[in-house]
């Protein structure tokens, strides 16, 4: 059954625009030297609700060719038709043409008729050369389609009238947000670094620096002070890895045919620009093996964050990546990623396939939360320390052959 104007009530329509830009706003690091004229316009051409407005159609060559056909009858005969592909292009959201309005005709599409992102296919058989009735089934065509749009439209209007002052708006108070953060990073021992910009990840994200790392008390090593990476920049090391893994996901040309070392080199480019008295060391040794991505504080090498990067290939690959992720640390290291990078078609069963079976670990503790869609936070014990607490952040990123 056609769900034209019928999917979507228009109202959580136009709701989930609004969510979708305060959560986008949200996660961006704005500071004084942020051109806020240029995002807002940028926010603002994105988070539009564009009204549609329908061309001309276009009609193709004529087919003849036959077709069952019932008779006067009732008897199913080999009729000979004309097939005439009608192009109908238009303008602005398409999701708009499956939006129910408040006020709404009720109406339907037949199969031949197919809605696609800036056009609309329709095919039409016709029994002889008769231009009147080729203009009669696109004029109904068009009129199906149209008959809720100009409501839909005027329920829409308000909200693009308003988009500029709410995003400014938004923009103005995350601002604010971010200074009082950045305020207490510094006071934490953090620094912003004003001289890494935006790259890749859209929309603008001021990236910030790091720290001389905080300290305890090892229970392991008698008086020992050992380095440790505080909660929030590691949260701010997860949000850099999952923001430049979103933005590879929309550029096939940046993961096609590449290998887990190319991918790796993208994520590392982000880090090592990313915070100061830091640095980022692709398959760099540390204590059993190589490891994809370790972050170390460059004044006396104690080691900040350490993640790896696998292709899936499957159950038996997480096994792996986990205990060759364990297999790196040492007492020291306390937070860890391991990121996966899914070549397949299909995601959903990949995601299902972790959170299913990772807990069967040897070294597996709890669950603490799903950080991001497709991100999620572990807990593990070290495989020679039981009572040594690791986390895992485990993220996917879906980059299908091409």
């Amino acid at each position: 059954m056609s769900e034209l104007f019928r999917k979507y009530h228009l109202g959580h329509f136009v709701g989930e625009y609004r969510n979708n830009l305060f959560e986008r706003i949200d996660k961006l690091e704005i500071t004084d030297s942020t051109n806020i004229s240029e995002l807002a316009a940028r926010l603002k051409t994105e988070f539009t609700i564009y009204p549609i407005v329908i061309g001309q159609p276009e009609p193709s060559q004529p087919k003849e060719t036959t077709k069952k056909m019932h008779d006067h009858w009732g008897r199913l005969i080999n009729q000979g038709v004309l097939e005439i592909i009608v192009t109908i292009p238009f303008e602005g959201n398409h999701k708009l043409f499956y939006c129910m309005a408040s006020r709404s005709t009720i109406v339907y599409l037949e199969d031949n008729v197919v809605i696609g992102n800036s056009d609309i296919k329709a095919t039409i058989t016709l029994t002889q050369f008769d231009e009147k009735a080729y203009f009669s089934e696109v004029n109904e065509i068009i009129s199906t389609v149209s008959v809720n749009l100009p409501a839909i439209h005027d329920e829409i209007k308000p909200w693009n009238d308003r988009l500029e002052n709410l995003i400014q708006q938004a923009l103005e108070n995350r601002r604010g947000i971010v200074s009082k953060k950045f305020d207490f990073m510094e006071k934490i021992g953090l620094k912003v670094n004003p001289k890494s910009t935006e790259y890749l990840v859209p929309p603008t994200i001021t990236k910030k620096a790091i720290p001389t790392p905080a300290t305890e008390t090892s229970k392991t090593v008698s008086k020992e002070k050992v380095p440790i990476l505080q909660e929030e920049v590691y949260k701010d090391i997860r949000e850099v890895l999952y923001n430049v893994g979103k933005a590879i996901e929309r550029k096939p040309s940046l993961y096609k045919d590449k290998h887990e070392e190319d991918l790796r080199d993208i994520f590392l480019l982000f880090l090592e620009t990313r915070y100061e008295a830091t640095t980022g060391i692709g398959e760099a040794f540390n204590k059993k093996g190589k490891t994809d991505i370790l972050l170390k504080y460059a004044k006396d090498g104690s080691n900040l964050f350490v993640a790896e990067c696998k292709f899936w290939k499957g159950q038996k690959k997480l096994t792996e990546g986990i205990d060759q992720l364990l297999g790196y640390l040492t007492h020291r290291d306390t937070k860890t990623a391991l990121l996966f990078f899914v070549d397949q078609k299909e995601m959903t069963s990949v995601v299902r396939t972790i959170k299913t079976e990772i807990s069967s670990h040897k070294n597996y503790s709890r669950h603490i939360r799903d950080t991001y869609e497709h991100s999620i936070n572990y807990e593990f014990t070290l495989p020679d320390d039981s009572d040594k607490k690791i986390q895992v952040e485990v993220m996917l990123f879906h980059f299908p052959k091409i």
